[in-house]
C-alpha cells in the first residue's frame, strides 16, 4: 500500500510547472492521493515598473497606501484565478489551492510540515545560465531543503507510465525513509527497478565486488524486482544521465546530501547537477533529512 498520500505541486504558471501538476495528477489517481498546488508571491514592491504593468497601473499609485491594498487584493484575486484554471482542467481529480504572500524557500518548509506533504512534484526549466550558477532556481533548493522525496518534471509524457526506475548509490548506510519511498514508487507503477553504482577513474573497484554489494544491499532491504548494475564513466553526474539514456529509463532516482553553505559551494551536489540536466523525471530523497528525523 502507497504511503504517498499528499502531494505539494509548487506552481508559477510555467510550462514546466503545468507538467508537473500534469505528472502530480497520474501518480495521485493511482494512489487515491489528494494535491495541493501552491504558490508563494514573494512581497511585491508595487512601485516596480513590471508589477504595476500587469495590474494596468501607473508609478503615480504606487505611494498611496489604499492603492497598495488594492493592489495586493487584485494581485490575489488574479493569481486564484489563474488556479482555478489550472484545477478546471482535471475535474475528477481532488485538488486543492493553498495561495500567500511570503518567502519561497521560507513558507515552502513550513507548508510542508504542517500540511504532512508526503511528495513534491515541482517543474524545473533546467540550468539557464550565470543565474543559475550564482543564484540557483528554486527547484534546486527545493531539492537541496526538502525533507519529503522531491520528484523534479521538465517534460509531461503522454501518459506518465513509469516501467523502469534507476536508483544511482554507492549503497551504503542509505536511509530507511529513502528505502519506503523507493519501494512505494516501484508499487504505484508496478515498475522494474535497477540499480546501479557509477564507477569513476577516482573511485575504481572490481565489478565482482560492487554487484556482490548491490546485490547485498537489495537482499537485506527486501527488494525483489530488480536489476543491478556497474557502470564505468568519467564523473558520477554524467555517468548517471548516460546509463539512464542508454537503458531508457523513466525516472531517476537518488540521494542527496543537502549540502548547504560553504560546504555546497565546495562539493556541490551530484543529485541537483543531475535534475538540473537530465530531461527524464528525477526523484531526490535527502540523506540529510532522514539521518535528523531517525
Amino acid at each position: 500500500m502507497s504511503t504517498i498520500k499528499k502531494i505539494l505541486v509548487p506552481t508559477d504558471f510555467s510550462t514546466e510547472a503545468n507538467n508537473a501538476l500534469a505528472v502530480a495528477v497520474e501518480i495521485a489517481d493511482r494512489i487515491n492521493a489528494e494535491i495541493t498546488l501552491l504558490h508563494i508571491v514573494d512581497i511585491p514592491y508595487v512601485g516596480h515598473e513590471d508589477n504595476l504593468g500587469i495590474m494596468g497601473y501607473t508609478e503615480d499609485h504606487a505611494e498611496n497606501p489604499a492603492f497598495y491594498k488594492l493592489y495586493m487584493e487584485k494581485l490575489m484575486e488574479t493569481t486564484k484565478g489563474r488556479i482555478q484554471a489550472l484545477k478546471d482542467q482535471y475535474p475528477h481529480s481532488t485538488i486543492k489551492e493553498h495561495v500567500v504572500f511570503d518567502s519561497f524557500q521560507k513558507h515552502m518548509a513550513k507548508f510542508v510540515v504542517k500540511d504532512q506533504t508526503d511528495l513534491i512534484v515541482i517543474g524545473s526549466k533546467g540550468a539557464s545560465g550565470i543565474d543559475e550558477v550564482f543564484v540557483g532556481s528554486n527547484t534546486e533548493k527545493v531539492i537541496r531543503y526538502s525533507k519529503v522525496p522531491v520528484l523534479t518534471v521538465k517534460h509531461y509524457p503522454e501518459g506518465f507510465d513509469p516501467r523502469k526506475i534507476v536508483f544511482a548509490s554507492n549503497f551504503k548506510k542509505v536511509p530507511e525513509k529513502t528505502i519506503t519511498a523507493l519501494k512505494s514508487f516501484q508499487e504505484i507503477f508496478m515498475a522494474e527497478l535497477v540499480f546501479v553504482k557509477i564507477i569513476t577513474p577516482n573511485t575504481f573497484e572490481t565489478t565482482p565486488d560492487t554487484l556482490n554489494l548491490i546485490n547485498e544491499f537489495a537482499k537485506s532491504h527486501g527488494f525483489e524486482d530488480y536489476k543491478a548494475e556497474v557502470f564505468n564513466y568519467f564523473t558520477e553526474e554524467e555517468g548517471i544521465r548516460a546509463f539512464g539514456h542508454e537503458i531508457s529509463a523513466d525516472i531517476m532516482a537518488m540521494s542527496t546530501h543537502g549540502r548547504t553553505g560553504i560546504s555546497h559551494l565546495l562539493f556541490g551536489s551530484i543529485a541537483e547537477e543531475v535534475a538540473n540536466h537530465a530531461s527524464i523525471p528525477v526523484l531526490t530523497f535527502n540523506d540529510h533529512f532522514n539521518e535528523k528525523e531517525d
